[in-house]
């Protein structure tokens, strides 16, 4: 029933921007920053969204009046993010089934059961593959890593758009990437791109010669594209 929340989900934050990363990169949409996440990266560059305790709870009609009220002519599609947004899947799925928006998902792709339950509402995913200098121990990572890719085979399975995006930093090694290539040729199709990210800020990179070997190395096998938070240039959230 429109209204009544039938799945607690938090909500953070709800706000129209332009979409600062990725291949809808310079498009306006309305985020919707969801509370909570089931891993700790060391790059994380919204920290609060992690705390499940933070935001408030918004019924479907809530939502969507907030959504309308932000509205403009020039937005592109809604983006859900997080946090992690995949811990509100059931939530997510059935607010889009209700009301239809075009929506991107933001997702670290390390819950791929609840992946599978946003097919038929997801019109495209923007999914991280992380690397194991994002985490403490190589063990935390093998295990997301594991995970995001059955994630890429649900997505090819089911024909979805995606992309996957990378977040690099000056000490990236590209025989870690080249590593995660060899699993990604055999199941990833040859029209999704790849996304380098630099890590912010980028006066960390005194030297950017390791972008070019790491997209040089990318290169090799799929679409690949560095691209920074360029929201953090233009000063907007």
């Amino acid at each position: 029933m429109i209204g009544v929340i039938l799945i607690k989900s938090k909500i953070i934050e709800i706000f129209s921007s332009i979409q600062g990363e990725g291949l809808l990169i310079g498009k306006r949409q309305i985020f919707i920053r969801f509370a909570g996440c089931n891993i700790d990266c060391k790059y994380c560059d919204t920290q609060d969204s992690k705390n499940v305790d933070v935001g408030r709870y918004y019924s479907f009609e809530e939502l969507n009046e907030e959504i309308q009220s932000l509205m403009t002519v020039d937005v592109d599609s809604l983006e859900i993010t997080g946090g992690e947004p995949l811990l509100h899947c059931d939530y997510i799925h059935d607010f889009l089934s209700e009301y239809g928006y075009r929506a991107m998902l933001e997702t670290n792709a390390s819950l791929p059961d609840n992946l599978a339950k946003l097919c038929d509402v997801i019109d495209i995913v923007s999914m991280d593959i992380k690397l194991p200098e994002h985490f403490n121990s190589e063990d935390e990572w093998l295990n997301v890593y594991d995970n995001e890719l059955k994630s890429i085979q649900i997505m090819e399975d089911n024909n979805i758009q995606y992309y996957i995006k990378i977040v690099v930093s000056p000490t990236t090694s590209t025989q870690i990437i080249e590593d995660i290539l060899k699993d990604l040729i055999p199941g990833v199709s040859s029209n999704v791109e790849i996304i380098v990210q630099p890590v912010s800020p980028m006066s960390l990179w005194k030297n950017k010669e390791n972008l070019f070997k790491i997209s040089e190395t990318i290169g090799k096998h799929f679409k690949v594209a560095i691209i920074p938070q360029i929201h953090k240039y233009m000063e907007i959230e």
